[in-house]
């Protein structure tokens, strides 16, 4: 069977994800669906992969590069160049949906060595062809695009192992093309967690987490992943980065961070040595509750994160739009504890849930939950036990696969984050619901995810019906304003998807003209011809 352009565009391992009878319900009755339009595939995206775009390197350019990397190593067929084309940002399948690759990879090459990598890296440089590298593929803003051709640098086929586990210092030295599943698996076979859990974890790797910036769902408790990184071994044209392996030093400036949300344009991430963690679940301790308002559940987290007596790990809020739609999909609303919350204040359309765990020794666990419980209580919180934080847990992942059946009936379905400190949040929340529920028939489900004594990230779903015929324009019109009210209202470009090509027009307003120049002198040197991850990256030349 021929391979299609669907066979791309759906998410991870190409499984089909099928609306559920009671969200599609609710859909229904939110959009005015018909059963004649649910049955009616949209851009359904299922026709064979062809493209017009020739390999634009030359027959002794491919041979000197089966040389580097063996016969073996190398795809140029049509569908491996177009899988290799996009990442997950919305308008990349919708141009997937129809056939669109104006600009595919000349080559797909999958080093098998850290070696290969610098060989690789020597030979483009010299011959000034651009060359990406690609891990899972889950880029959210057009991160890993091959505007100019070039090569697509799979890094997850070969550098997929663990290279050491230190029990000694709690670190573990892992190759960059490692899936997060299997990362995860061998650690806990040894009695330990790598505590970065992203909701793109089943297919993003650990270098795509470095590269990008990323934030895992305990990121409250762990923090981001510059939190976890200890050292990096990173290849880049001008030479091979390597850090050494100290807690801490005070020798200059660290250059590891140079790297961490380079996003490709410095080089390859080929090792990650990481912080790890003891692996307990039986210790964890979870806890849910139900407030009468999302400021009455701001404030509780508030005071939570700026106590001292310690932090959660899960610290999720939903607000009260996010909250009644999964009441509603989760049939709640019929149910009699509905009445006994409304009864007692907690009404539609005002309450909010929040999911809580704590990780670590079984004493701190048991206290810090009774702590947090307390502190919920005197903002409102109605603790509604550890049932409903588990059963979000079990399914924490699973929302990133209703994206293409959404797409499938004609609706829009995107996400956007933000980094906002506490005293700008309430006004950002407001003002970017404002904006959107000026366009008619739209839901907007916002919640707090990742949370800091200072601040907090606010996270964004949207859904609407898409205008069909003008799908692209009418999703970047929309964006943009979005992208506006966000940065206008104090909040960041990004909290943990990254720059990429999406935002990369803005850094200029987001930092000052000497950040960007100070950038742009670290790109020049690690990379001075300009091959990695070419084409408006980050705001770079």
């Amino acid at each position: 069977m021929d391979k299609t352009y669907r066979d791309i565009l759906k998410w991870g391992d190409k499984r089909e994800q099928k609306i559920d009878d009671a969200t599609l319900k609710v859909i229904k009755e939110i959009f005015s669906l018909s059963d004649e339009t649910i049955a009616n595939k949209h851009l359904f995206g299922d026709t064979e992969v062809k493209l017009e775009k020739k390999i634009s390197l030359s027959e002794k350019q491919i041979n000197d590069l089966k040389e580097l990397a063996g016969d073996e190593n190398i795809l140029t067929d049509d569908f491996s160049r177009a899988n290799f084309s996009y990442g997950k940002y919305y308008s990349d399948l919708l141009f997937l949906r129809k056939g669109i690759i104006p600009t595919p990879p000349d080559v797909v090459i999958a080093p098998k060595s850290h070696n290969d990598v610098i060989k690789l890296l020597t030979y483009c440089n010299h011959n000034k062809i651009p060359i990406i590298p690609v891990g899972g593929q889950s880029s959210v803003t057009r991160g890993v695009e091959t505007p100019q051709g070039g090569i697509a640098l799979d890094l997850t086929k070969h550098l997929n192992q663990v290279l050491d586990v230190n029990e000694i210092n709690m670190t573990a030295n892992v190759q960059a093309g490692m899936f997060g599943p299997a990362f995860e698996e061998h650690l806990n076979k040894l009695g330990y967690s790598c505590g970065h859990f992203p909701q793109s974890f089943e297919y993003s790797t650990v270098g795509g987490w470095v590269a990008a910036r990323g934030a895992g769902q305990a990121s409250t408790g762990y923090g981001k992943i510059d939190d976890m990184i200890v050292a990096l071994k990173v290849v880049t044209p001008a030479g091979v980065i390597e850090n050494k392996e100290y807690p801490a030093n005070a020798e200059a400036w660290d250059t590891y961070p140079l790297f961490v949300g380079s996003e490709g344009t410095l080089g390859v991430i080929t090792e990650v040595i990481m912080k790890i963690r003891n692996f307990r679940p039986e210790n964890t301790k979870y806890a849910s509750f139900v407030f009468k308002s999302f400021e009455a559940a701001t404030s509780a987290m508030r005071a939570i994160m700026q106590s001292g007596f310690g932090t959660p790990h899960l610290f999720r809020i939903s607000d009260p739009e996010e909250t009644d739609i999964a009441f509603k999909t989760k049939g709640f609303e019929e149910k009699f504890s509905n009445k006994v919350l409304k009864a007692l204040g907690y009404l539609p359309g005002k309450r909010c849930l929040m999911f809580v765990s704590v990780e670590g020794d079984a004493s701190y666990t048991k206290f810090v939950k009774k702590k947090i419980k307390k502190t919920a209580k005197k903002n409102t919180g109605f603790y509604i036990g550890s049932g409903p934080t588990k059963n979000w847990l079990e399914q924490r992942y699973s929302s990133a696969y209703m994206r293409e059946p959404l797409m499938d009936i004609g609706i829009m379905t995107d996400t956007i984050e933000t980094a906002v400190t506490w005293e700008n949040l309430l006004s950002l929340h407001a003002s970017v619901r404002a904006y959107v529920k000026k366009r008619e028939k739209i839901v907007l489900m916002s919640h707090i995810s990742h949370v800091y004594t200072n601040g907090a990230n606010l996270y964004f779903t949207f859904l609407s019906p898409m205008e069909k015929g003008n799908e692209e324009d009418d999703y970047k019109q929309f964006h943009k304003g979005l992208v506006d009210t966000i940065h206008s209202n104090n909040g960041s470009l990004s909290h943990h998807h990254g720059i990429g090509r999406v935002m990369a027009p803005r850094m200029k307003g987001a930092v000052s003209e000497e950040v960007i120049k100070a950038m742009q002198a670290v790109k020049n040197h690690f990379d001075p011809n300009g091959i990695m991850n070419p084409g408006g990256m980050l705001g770079l030349g």
